[in-house]
């Protein structure tokens, strides 16, 4: 059964970081199956021409979207998300959805796969065990799949006792412009983003990458996904990430 009070509610929490509006827009419902009907084309680009949700659809209120391959709704505005940009997220997402390690790095930066592993190697391997970028992995599958247990239970911290393996089906996603508060640029808004990766490789990391990158894209995201109880539940909201462009591909960085 839908869910909007609880999905809106959760979203619109997040309003520090875009408007209660267009949060509360971006709900779901569970009429709509993750898979692309057979009347509807999916383009050379991956993904379907616009589809405008009928006035009378629970989907009229978020919006236009697009429907890739793998039946997803794609929710963004081409002049601001290039459709390329789109589907690599929508891939980074899937590879968390699906365990799969070898997507994941298609989508990471190849330099940083490289330094990163050799940073985690280093720095968090004990007692004869090498901790590698592919645990790093598997512990944001599993951080992902807690937050669907916590959706699914409505609480911030799944109980010991707790059966739910939290496995999930991607049915949304949803990206846009972030917003910019008073003296922020998008650079800067990049900048800071690579504070953490300058202090790990001991290097100004986000310099390197732009001499390399053709570019930069920074925007907020949200994932909506459906749970083992049968309901879309919000697993990411309203957060930031960066990809970097080379030759009209696009690279992120954790």
């Amino acid at each position: 059964m839908l869910n909007i009070r609880k999905i809106t509610a959760v979203i619109a929490c997040m309003a520090c970081l875009v408007s209660c509006s267009e949060a509360e827009d971006f709900a779901s419902d569970t009429e709509s199956k993750n898979s692309v009907s057979q009347t509807i084309s999916v383009g050379e680009n991956g993904v379907t021409e616009i589809i405008a949700p009928a006035e009378d659809s629970e989907e009229y209120s978020l919006g236009d979207y697009r429907i890739s391959e793998s039946g997803i709704k794609l929710y963004y505005e081409e002049e601001n998300i290039p459709t390329e940009l789109m589907l690599t997220l929508e891939r980074y997402f899937t590879s968390f959805q699906n365990r799969d390690f070898e997507l994941y790095k298609t989508c990471l930066a190849a330099d940083y796969v490289e330094r990163y592993n050799k940073y985690l190697i280093e720095n968090y391997s004990h007692d004869g065990e090498e901790y590698t970028l592919q645990n790093s992995f598997e512990l944001q599958c599993d951080n992902i799949r807690n937050f669907m247990i916590e959706e699914i239970l409505n609480t911030d911290e799944v109980p010991e006792d707790d059966t739910h393996t939290g496995d999930f089906k991607i049915t949304r996603i949803r990206a846009e412009e972030s917003e910019l508060l008073e003296g922020e640029t998008t650079d800067s808004l990049v900048e800071k983003y690579f504070d953490y990766l300058d202090g790990v490789f001991d290097m100004d990391y986000y310099n390197y990458i732009s001499e390399q990158a053709d570019g930069f894209k920074y925007f907020t995201f949200y994932v909506i996904a459906e749970g083992e109880d049968g309901e879309e539940h919000r697993i990411i909201s309203a957060m930031d990430i960066v990809f970097a462009e080379k030759d009209g591909k696009y690279y992120t960085f954790g």
